[in-house]
């Protein structure tokens, strides 16, 4: 329930936050900031937030999160300036990276190894319903009221998550700085990593600017909107078929796959826009995702000593706000390069390049 939560959090922001932002006199260098520190906050406290669950337990840490969501929320209800809207976005972001820590670490510890894959297969895809949900939520009533409802979301999973989640983890080693980066050199954690930093820069980068592509396309804001809860559909249907052939087949030869499939696609997006039907293309788009990121978290935590397992997850958060962050700034930059078809190009190329490094690399 924790990964909905925090799904729909993420996924109502387009029609609230720049909203919001504009009614206190934000620009839109200041919108953009508001939306990306999400994502950087990440940077700054995914091991901060594993440390925590290494002391206090995976479910402390969720409800910690949960908190924060809640409190958030609450605060964009009644942010009268720029500076509060960003200081609640900062306290979302650090929530959201404490139950995707918690959650990811919680639901490894009570998996087999060689059911990883198909264990962790339903967390992403409930990630993936809460993101569908999310756009919609955020366009009930006014710019307020989708924050209010979530607030009572929010606190409702925490007083569910208090009465039922285990207990795990709890009580760990002390960590050490030394302790963290062995457990960040691991092979498998780089692999990883690897993989969710070019899945997060393909998507960080599709979701800045593909919207602008359809847009002068002729296609309606609301047209997008579908358009992009379809590209989530995969990762709700498919998780589960994706999590089986990663325990029965190797999960590094499943990524390998997806990022060749999201070169070629990249490569063959513009060609295809138009010929084929945008509900297809963009089903395309989300099966990118669901290829990657199911067996690039069972790989993260099959075979990870329970007391690394929450380090780990911490070191996919840092891929993964990299990812989503540096995809839409570098992209941005080549921009005026090369426009779309440069986009393209350069999303080609690092999909490629994480394809080459995660078949080489041995785990």
């Amino acid at each position: 329930m924790g990964m909905f939560v925090e799904a729909v959090g993420y996924g109502m922001v387009a029609p609230t936050l720049p909203f919001m932002a504009r009614q206190v006199g934000a620009d839109e260098g200041r919108i953009g900031l508001l939306v990306g520190i999400y994502a950087a906050v990440g940077l700054f406290v995914a091991v901060p937030l594993g440390v925590l669950a290494q002391r206090f337990g995976r479910r402390a840490l969720i409800l910690l999160g949960l908190g924060l969501l809640t409190a958030a929320s609450i605060a964009f209800v009644f942010a009268p300036t720029y500076a509060w809207l960003l200081g609640a976005r900062v306290v979302q972001g650090i929530g959201a990276a404490g139950i995707w820590v918690g959650t990811l670490t919680l639901g490894a510890d009570l998996s087999q190894d060689e059911a990883m894959g198909r264990s962790l297969s339903w967390l992403t895809g409930a990630w993936s319903l809460g993101f569908i949900a999310g756009p919609a939520f955020g366009g009930i009533g006014s710019l307020s009221t989708p924050f209010i409802l979530y607030a009572g979301l929010c606190a409702a999973a925490l007083f569910a998550g208090l009465a039922w989640l285990p207990v795990t983890g709890r009580g760990g080693p002390r960590a050490t700085v030394a302790g963290i980066l062995r457990v960040f050199a691991r092979p498998a954690v780089l692999v990883s990593g690897v993989a969710t930093f070019a899945l997060a820069f393909f998507y960080g980068a599709i979701e800045a600017f593909v919207p602008l592509l359809m847009v002068a396309a002729e296609h309606g804001r609301g047209r997008v909107g579908l358009l992009f809860s379809v590209a989530g559909l995969p990762s709700v249907l498919l998780p589960r078929v994706v999590g089986v052939l990663a325990d029965r087949h190797g999960d590094r030869w499943i990524i390998v796959g997806g990022l060749l499939f999201a070169a070629a696609l990249s490569a063959a997006f513009l060609p295809l826009l138009g010929r084929l039907p945008d509900l297809l293309l963009f089903f395309l788009i989300g099966c990118v995702e669901v290829a990657v990121y199911v067996p690039a978290i069972a790989l993260l935590q099959r075979g990870m000593p329970s007391e690394e397992r929450v380090f780990a997850t911490s070191s996919h958060s840092y891929a993964f706000s990299g990812g989503f962050f540096l995809g839409p700034l570098i992209v941005g930059a080549l921009f005026p390069l090369g426009g779309f078809n440069g986009m393209f190009a350069a999303l080609a190329i690092v999909a490629l390049a994480a394809a080459v490094v995660v078949a080489r690399v041995s785990v």
